[in-house]
C-alpha cells in the first residue's frame, strides 16, 4: 500500500503564530569595503498575525540575524517589524505563494561600543505548503533596507535572511 499526503486549504481567517530558522546575510552596499567582513550567520524569526481573509494578513515579527562583522565591528543584529502579507493560493492544492511589505527598526548592538537603531523598509517573498487547515511549512526570503550616511556619502545597506518556516493557524 502507498500512503499519500493530502493537502488542505488553510483557514480563510484567524490568528496565527510561527517561527523560522535559516541563514542571514548582510550587504553593506560598499560602505565598508576596506574592512574585513563576516556577513552571514544563523537567522531566527518569531512572528504572529491575523489573517483577515484568504488573501491578506497583518503580522508582527522579531528577527534575529545573529552576530555579524559590519565594517570591522562585531554586532548582534535584530529587527522588530510589522508587515502586510498578500497570499496567492494555487487552487485547492495546499500550495501558496506569498509576498510581504513592511516597516520596522533594525538594531545593531555593537559589542563593546553601544547600540544603533535604523528605521528600515522590508520586503520578501515565499512559498508554503499547507498539509492541513491549521498548519503550513515553507521557505521565504526577506530583506530590510535603509539609508546610511554616517560615513559621508549615502549608502543603502541591507540585511536579510532565507529561512524555513512553520506556521500554526487558530
Amino acid at each position: 500500500m502507498f500512503a499519500s499526503a493530502h493537502a488542505a486549504e488553510p483557514l480563510e481567517h484567524g490568528g496565527y503564530v510561527g517561527g523560522s530558522v535559516g541563514i542571514s546575510y548582510l550587504d553593506d552596499d560598499g560602505a565598508y569595503f576596506v574592512f574585513p567582513q563576516d556577513d552571514s550567520d544563523t537567522a531566527a524569526v518569531l512572528y504572529g498575525g491575523y489573517k483577515f481573509f484568504k488573501y491578506l494578513s497583518i503580522e508582527a515579527r522579531y528577527s534575529n540575524f545573529g552576530s555579524l562583522n559590519f565594517g570591522g565591528a562585531y554586532t548582534d543584529t535584530s529587527a522588530m517589524s510589522v508587515h502586510a502579507v498578500g497570499t496567492v493560493p494555487f487552487g485547492t492544492s495546499g500550495w501558496e505563494l506569498y509576498g510581504q511589505l513592511g516597516l520596522g527598526t533594525v538594531r545593531f548592538d555593537y559589542i563593546g561600543f553601544g547600540e544603533e537603531d535604523q528605521a528600515a523598509g522590508s520586503g520578501g517573498i515565499g512559498i508554503r505548503y499547507c498539509p492541513s487547515k491549521n498548519f503550513a511549512v515553507g521557505i521565504q526570503t526577506d530583506v530590510f533596507v535603509w539609508e546610511d550616511d554616517f560615513i559621508g556619502p549615502a549608502y543603502d545597506p541591507s540585511i536579510g535572511g532565507t529561512v524555513l518556516t512553520a506556521r500554526i493557524l487558530f
